[in-house]
């Protein structure tokens, strides 16, 4: 609801301003989670704006979506592609050369490479040198090769590209108004997680916000009451106002707290806060079950593999042998992130050192498919 609402917040904005697109690409990368975030970029991509495929051919080719979503990366390249985007051209060319998610291809992606050159991309105009210069795929021609080495000697240097939404969604967005959603989130954070583990926090809820809560709905039945001519006590001013401020800025400031803390993915019970707070302080245990928490999703810890890997990376930091075998396995699939099988392999080792019968069983499944012709 709360995110619908500002969903609808930001697609009035969109209508006065001259590029909709653009303003939903600049929502969708700073977005402070990573379904919000692809939520607006869809929505930038549906006005045609090469970028925003370019980004989401970027998440989805970086294992956003998990294993086997490479062709919807190639079809976010070509649509970035058709529309004059150089990288997204270029990424296509690599795809459709290596068989990377779609049927390999190498005569179209040099296609693609030559295209990518054409519109000033600096590493397809450096490949394309290379290949005219010793026959890669197409006749030697030392003279275009030449030309192209120049070309390519004058183009600028950009580094590629990298999706905006696989860090994790704790980091500060630029976008103005999810900065100042995320300052006080964090605020509210670092509050929640001093307040759980003091003795009068309980108090407080029951004592105060409770009480408050019964008198706002006191409130409004005792000014319904005395505007039909009933319960006349309460007609004095004094009363009906304080009736009604508990009844609407109670709520109010209740409701802001829900909405701000729901974008952190804070938890509303007590032995649920308690664990988020030993998880920020880097409990093992904790920060793995947290990690888990976002890997399967639930209502109050959305799903994010992203989020889920720097948990487990935490947990496995600390020394839980689990979760170094849950890590190597989002590693060497590229769940949340980027593919690293060097890495996946470490963590793996660790935990077999440990004495994790699983984990010795998936070293060696990763040492067999090494060692396979």
């Amino acid at each position: 609801m709360l995110s619908s609402l500002e969903t609808g917040i930001r697609a009035l904005c969109a209508r006065f301003t001259k590029d909709p697109g653009g303003a939903w690409l600049r929502w969708g990368r700073h977005a402070n989670s990573a379904p919000q975030g692809l939520a607006y970029l869809e929505r930038a991509a549906r006005l045609d704006n090469a970028e925003a495929h370019f980004e989401l051919g970027l998440y989805c080719e970086g294992g956003g979506f998990g294993v086997g979503v490479k062709e919807k990366a190639m079809d976010h390249y070509r649509r970035a592609a058709a529309l004059g985007h150089a990288e997204a051209t270029f990424r296509m060319g690599e795809m459709l050369r290596w068989g990377i998610g779609v049927a390999a291809d190498p005569e179209a992606g040099r296609t693609a490479y030559r295209r990518a050159a054409e519109m000033g991309w600096k590493p397809a105009a450096e490949w394309l040198a290379g290949a005219l210069e010793k026959g890669d795929g197409m006749e030697p021609d030392a003279e275009l090769a030449a030309f192209w080495h120049r070309r390519a000697e004058k183009l600028a240097v950009r580094e590629p590209g990298r999706s905006a939404l696989l860090p994790l969604p704790s980091e500060v967005p630029r976008d103005p108004l999810m900065r100042i959603a995320g300052t006080i989130a964090d605020g509210l954070d670092e509050w929640m997680g001093e307040a759980v583990h003091s003795a009068w926090f309980k108090w407080l809820f029951w004592l105060v916000l409770v009480p408050c809560g019964l008198l706002g709905v006191l409130g409004l039945a005792g000014a319904f009451l005395s505007f039909i001519g009933f319960a006349q006590f309460l007609s004095a001013p004094w009363v009906t106002v304080a009736f009604l401020s508990i009844a609407f800025v109670v709520p109010a400031l209740l409701f802001f707290f829900f909405w701000m803390a729901s974008r952190r993915g804070m938890h509303w019970s007590f032995l649920g806060r308690r664990h988020q707070a030993r998880a920020e302080r880097g409990d093992p245990r904790a920060c793995y079950e947290r990690g888990l928490a976002f890997l399967k999703g639930s209502p109050e810890t959305p799903r994010d593999a992203a989020e889920a890997r720097a948990w487990l990376r935490r947990a496995a930091d600390g020394g839980h042998v689990d979760a170094m075998v849950q890590l190597a396995e989002l590693l060497r699939f590229g769940h949340g992130g980027m593919k690293d099988s060097a890495q996946a392999k470490t963590w793996l080792e660790h935990a077999a050192e440990a004495g994790h019968e699983g984990a010795k069983k998936a070293l060696d499944e990763m040492t067999r498919k090494d060692v396979a012709p």
